[in-house]
């Protein structure tokens, strides 16, 4: 019966690579795609070409220690490279676009602020570099709250000292005095760490912090992924082919059971699969420098299982239609959606969360996610066990309903 089998499938192996389109549709035109997405979806610029300041002109209109204060909590921001100007300067620099935004600090700033009234600060944005002049105005708020802060603390300080009769005979120079001295000592303290610390982490499937998968580390994967359902549904749809042609009969004539003719066939389709994903996992490791060789016993356990998952689904697609038009307009259908909702065309990462969950409901995602295991996050055997049984499930699901309502004439 094993012989049968292997018969079976090596005889249809045989037939489907005697075709020209075959090496066509099922080799080069993932290569070609594989290197077309993946130039599409590099990511942005170099890290180190990025640029971790940003040019900001200030005019200090005012020239008080109140002011300076202000700039000096601009100087210690690590996006700002601050620049003390004239206006007219700095006028020229926005128009000329040399900078993004531009600060000016009001000539009564110091005033305003002594007198517990509101400060206002005139912020110019240019009408380029949206993105940079934003920064810039979220320092500027934020060395602004940090200094109403310290303002804040001051005052505190000079309403106690005035009830508690320290402030009583003080003439207006020394209250004010008094209050710049309690709005330094608070700054100092300030400088020497926030009593409360704020720490952020980004949450994500991404562990270790990888980055988000980009360039032919997508696509190549994702390639892998579409181009086998494509092969395994033409599978499926060549048994209709067969049975519509009588094939089928007249195999069933011969010393063989309707399992082992069934069993040969779904071989082939699995050898077939696994034919295609072993060219696209060299060519990926090879020739697109993506990193499938990392851990190979992990990448051998997930091309059985997604090779497994894919003939069965392919056979139960073929099970669920009448002809074989239908099996290949419901292919195309099934296998475009599988993809793209799987995370085959595009990082699944950068979808809202509900689309991660949801891609997990399809064979693709969890093939996505085990692969991304290997390739993005270095990971093992161990990492993509679940991945794995995931497959092989929704194999053996595909596999009883396909033979369940598979029709042989």
């Amino acid at each position: 019966m094993i012989k049968k089998i292997f018969t079976i499938a090596f005889l249809y192996l045989k037939t489907t690579y005697s075709s020209r389109s075959v090496f066509i549709f099922s080799l080069a035109m993932p290569l070609l795609f594989t290197f077309v997405l993946g130039q599409a979806i590099t990511g942005g610029p170099n890290p180190e070409d990025i640029p971790t300041s940003w040019p900001l002109d200030a005019v200090d209109l005012d020239q008080s220690e109140w002011s300076a204060h202000l700039l000096s909590r601009l100087e210690e921001n690590p996006s700002v490279d601050l620049n003390l100007t004239d206006l007219q300067t700095a006028e020229t620099n926005l128009e000329n676009q040399d900078v993004s935004a531009i600060l000016v600090i009001p000539a009564d700033f110091g005033e305003k602020i002594t007198a517990g009234q509101d400060a206002g600060l005139d912020m110019r944005q240019g009408a380029d570099e949206i993105a940079q002049a934003q920064i810039m105005a979220e320092a500027v708020n934020a060395a602004a709250a940090e200094v109403s802060g310290s303002l804040a603390i001051a005052e505190i300080s000079v309403g106690t000292a005035d009830r508690v009769g320290l402030l009583e005979s003080a003439s207006e120079s020394q209250e004010t005095a008094y209050r710049l001295e309690a709005f330094e000592r608070a700054e100092r303290e300030w400088a020497l760490g926030a009593p409360i610390a704020v720490q952020a982490e980004a949450v994500s499937r991404l562990a270790q912090g990888a980055a988000i998968p980009d360039g032919a580390s997508q696509s190549s994967p994702g390639m892998l992924v579409m181009y086998v359902l494509f092969f395994t549904f033409g599978g499926g749809a060549s048994l209709l082919v067969e049975r519509d042609e009588g094939t089928l009969r007249r195999l069933l004539v011969m010393p063989m059971n309707r399992t082992t003719l069934m069993a040969g066939k779904l071989l082939g389709i699995f050898l077939g699969a696994l034919i295609q994903m072993a060219v696209m996992v060299l060519a990926g490791q090879f020739v697109f420098g993506v990193s499938w060789g990392q851990a190979p016993l992990a990448l051998a356990a997930m091309l059985l299982a997604y090779g497994f998952a894919g003939t069965a689904l392919g056979l139960m697609v073929a099970a669920l239609v009448r002809t074989t038009a239908q099996a290949n307009a419901a292919g195309t259908i099934s296998v475009m959606a599988l993809s793209a909702l799987g995370g085959a065309w595009w990082p699944i990462e950068i979808t809202p969360p509900y689309m991660q969950q949801f891609s997990q409901v399809f064979p693709t995602g969890w093939a996505m996610r085990g692969f991304h295991d290997i390739i993005t996050r270095g990971l093992g055997l161990e990492a993509v066990a679940v991945e794995v049984a995931v497959l092989i499930g929704f194999g053996l699901i595909f596999l009883l309903i396909g033979i369940w309502r598979f029709r042989y004439e």
